[in-house]
């Protein structure tokens, strides 16, 4: 089985990241794990899907990211039938659970909603990061 890991561009290459592999690794147990981080978003992400049986969305704090519900859109418009979890992510520390389908009540995020949303929590890892780097603990939510 290949899944598609769909999750923020704020999580790309983090700790988060590596946590959720790991999960999806160990539960799922795929063949091949297509994640965008290794190859970036503007690459071919439709033709990623169609060779996808699953995909793994996350979800942050209960919120779709504009770029993740758009993964998830067309990855339901290929020509198999793909089967879709949900990550719940709040931090770091708070991986879980992976859960099958899209719960109702995850919101979609439009475009200008995500914005705003990355923009606070990366606002936030960067204050933290530097107030940590005068403290000598540093600290990031994902």
């Amino acid at each position: 089985m290949h899944i598609f890991f769909s999750h923020p561009t704020f999580t790309f290459k983090t700790e988060t990241e590596r946590k959720c592999l790991s999960i999806i690794d160990e539960y799922l147990e795929p063949d091949k794990i297509i994640n965008p981080a290794e190859f970036g978003i503007k690459h071919d992400v439709i033709g990623k899907l169609k060779k996808s049986d699953a995909i793994v969305a996350m979800a942050v704090s209960g919120c779709f990211t504009y770029v993740v519900w758009n993964e998830i859109k067309l990855g339901l418009k290929t020509d198999k039938e793909v089967k879709i979890y949900t990550f719940m992510v709040e931090n770091k520390e708070d991986i879980g659970p992976l859960v099958k389908g899209i719960p109702d009540w995850v919101k979609k995020l439009s475009k200008k909603e995500s914005k705003k949303v990355s923009y606070e929590i990366l606002k936030s890892d960067y204050q933290d990061g530097f107030l940590s780097s005068l403290a000598g603990s540093y600290g990031r939510r994902f």
